[in-house]
């Protein structure tokens, strides 16, 4: 079968969180995603979009690769 890498992609805006997870042959292919991904959506790219969070796990369950970019408002207290 040979080596797999899973990137998880965790996006919220006012219609809440979204998800998926893409399944690639090499590092550097779930790397490129990973990255593609976070410019797009991360960093305050997308008007709306106040969390991102994305992950690459490979078949035994090392996790190569995270970053979470939250924006999400702090509740005052």
């Amino acid at each position: 079968m040979g080596e797999k890498y899973f990137l998880t992609q965790i996006k919220h805006d006012a219609e809440g969180f979204a998800k998926g997870v893409v399944v690639k042959d090499t590092l550097d292919g779930a790397r490129q995603s990973f990255h593609a991904y976070l410019g797009a959506y991360g960093y305050g790219n997308a008007a709306g979009v106040d969390y991102v969070a994305c992950y690459i796990m490979d078949t035994v369950g090392r996790v190569t690769d995270s970053v979470v970019d939250d924006r999400r408002p702090v509740p005052e207290v």
